[in-house]
């Protein structure tokens, strides 16, 4: 995708008041238009065209050309530590210093972009005195947006979302080699503090606490016993006197970024995924699941907190994982756990599910695979997404019995050698029949979707002929009621589909066209989003793959949901 090419540039910011105007590429100036014009224009499109500054300024920006090389090296060093694919581009704009945008392209398909004042690292350094690791930490958080799929939305801020972004922002800068200090350097000198009476915008403290807690989670999970210090842990990235260790990925040295005092980190090829420095295991702690935990996305595809799993095939699964979400979207990920804090295998599966955002928000697609072999449980919980590819696979039961026939073998030698691969087997399942949907965010709006449908009434289409079919939506409708009862032929609900036994259940939807819609969802899935459950009345900003589109619009349209943010 060529950024110079999108029709649109965001103007919306999260962390701001209202959402300016929208201009279209090639347009006037906004200074010549009048401002009934530009209104008319941001409302048209407030809700699937969105930017989120750092700082929380308003953002108002036409795009540039490609940002500078040193924005875009020093991306490229931030995802090489993150685990993950980067499912954004990166360019130059007018904004204070970076903000993440939700860009539509000339066809209204979304791309996710950074947008990089041309003059970022200079300004940052000069505000924070020199500080190197500032311009890293804004980055890492604008990262973080795209990579959890957060849904940015215009005419306010969404305080949930800010601050998942900073505690990714913490948790990667330990990982490149961080102090505590100066990983919060950014946000204590570039945030200001929240207004008194001022709910809807993160002040300084609550920023710092969050990014505190991202440092502070990727500290404890290498399993280190002062991270109360603050001190940089042993990560493979150059400290501040630029001495550069060995990257866990490239055998390449650092890039040169000629620009002052900024760290020496490594760099890695970014096709790559992430290979375990040590031909020995080494285990790792997942976080203590917490319903009240500020989630932030995971670095990783297999987790082992015993240590016990053969290291070079982990490290070819992380590697056959990150191309798979490189290529297709869907995260998978494989956690072998000591404890399970009370819960069930599946109550644990659903709670990281959250708390590492496994998959990305927006769309659902991520996968947890528990195994509890010491509660003798295991699990297999799917983002709403994969749900709908995968409904009646039963990986529990393969985890299950791999825990009853493998974990003795294992544990006997305190090594599971080749066994690692069989229990790898499910999550490659997953990954096998994951990979030929498409996780664009198709429509914009449900009007466009209907009239795609109305265009096709009468062809005879193969399903994956058509547009419409299982395609995914974004549009804005308000909660009519929680509970339609099936059978009311002016609100259809299916019944099989919500009949007992089944996580299942239907919500009545009045679109912002005016369509009839209901919603089909796994309660479970409201526990995944930023603003809670879905309350009657409000009115929300939907992504949902569609399930039934007739094209008469006195229809009732049905749609599998995804995920929901409250609009503004």
């Amino acid at each position: 995708m060529r950024v110079s090419s999108l029709a649109f540039a965001v103007l919306a910011a999260a962390g701001c008041g209202k959402a300016p105007a929208v201009e279209a590429a090639g347009s006037p100036p906004q200074a010549a238009r009048t401002t009934a014009d530009a209104n008319l224009v941001a409302a048209q499109i407030a809700d699937t065209l969105q930017a989120c500054s750092y700082d929380g300024r308003p953002v108002q920006f036409g795009m540039g050309g490609a940002a500078p090389r040193d924005c875009r090296d020093m991306i490229e060093q931030v995802m090489a530590f993150t685990g993950l694919p980067q499912n954004f581009d990166v360019t130059e704009a007018d904004v204070p210093n970076a903000a993440a945008a939700i860009l539509l392209d000339q066809q209204k398909l979304p791309h996710r972009v950074i947008a990089f004042n041309p003059r970022f690292i200079e300004l940052v350094r000069r505000e924070t005195g020199g500080n190197p690791w500032s311009a890293v930490s804004i980055m890492a958080h604008e990262a973080g947006h795209h990579l959890a799929g957060h849904t940015i939305q215009p005419g306010g801020s969404q305080p949930p979302i800010e601050l998942e972004a900073d505690k990714f922002s913490g948790f990667v800068l330990y990982k490149m080699g961080a102090s505590r200090s100066d990983t919060l350097k950014a946000i204590n000198t570039l945030v200001p503090e929240a207004v008194p009476g001022d709910s809807t915008h993160p002040g300084r403290s609550q920023r710092a606490a969050a990014v505190g807690d991202g440092w502070d989670s990727a500290c404890r999970q290498t399993g280190r016993g002062d991270c109360a210090s603050g001190a940089p842990g042993s990560a493979p990235a150059a400290g501040i006197g630029g001495t550069v260790a060995q990257s866990p990925v490239a055998q390449e040295p650092a890039v040169d970024i000629d620009i002052g005092a900024v760290p020496a980190i490594p760099t890695a090829t970014p096709s790559q995924a992430p290979v375990p420095p040590s031909a020995s295991s080494t285990a790792v702690v997942l976080p203590t699941p917490d319903a009240n935990a500020l989630p932030s996305k995971g670095t990783q595809f297999v987790y082992d907190e015993y240590g016990i799993l053969d290291p070079k095939i982990v490290a070819d699964a992380e590697r056959q994982m990150y191309d798979h979400a490189k290529q297709h979207g869907v995260e998978i990920v494989t956690m072998l756990v000591k404890d399970l804090h009370g819960m069930t295998a599946e109550q644990y599966g659903w709670a990281m599910m959250r708390q590492l955002r496994v998959g990305k928000l927006d769309v659902g697609n991520g996968a947890v695979l528990v195994l509890a072999p010491d509660q003798g449980q295991a699990a297999a919980v799917m983002g709403p997404g994969v749900a709908l590819e995968m409904a009646h696979q039963d990986k529990a039961a393969q985890l299950q019995r791999w825990i009853e026939s493998a974990w003795p073998q294992c544990k006997r030698k305190n090594a599971c050698g080749n066994w690692t691969e069989n229990m790898l087997l499910a999550a490659d399942h997953i990954r096998r029949d994951t990979d030929d949907w498409e996780w664009t965010v198709r429509y914009q709006s449900l009007g466009d979707m209907l009239k795609q449908s109305q265009a096709e009434n009468g062809q005879s289409l193969r399903p994956q002929d058509s547009k419409v079919w299982h395609k995914i939506v974004r549009f804005g409708g308000t909660v009519v009621d929680l509970a339609p009862k099936p059978g009311i032929k002016a609100v259809w609900v299916d019944g099989d589909r919500v009949t007992a036994g089944r996580p299942a259940k239907a919500v009545h939807v009045r679109s912002d066209e005016g369509l009839t819609v209901v919603l089909y969802l796994d309660p479970r899935t409201e526990g995944l989003m930023p603003g809670g459950a879905l309350q009657a009345g409000k009115r929300y900003v939907f992504t949902g793959r569609e399930s039934f589109l007739s094209w008469n619009p006195k229809d009732t349209q049905a749609i599998d949901l995804l995920s929901y943010v409250q609009a503004r």
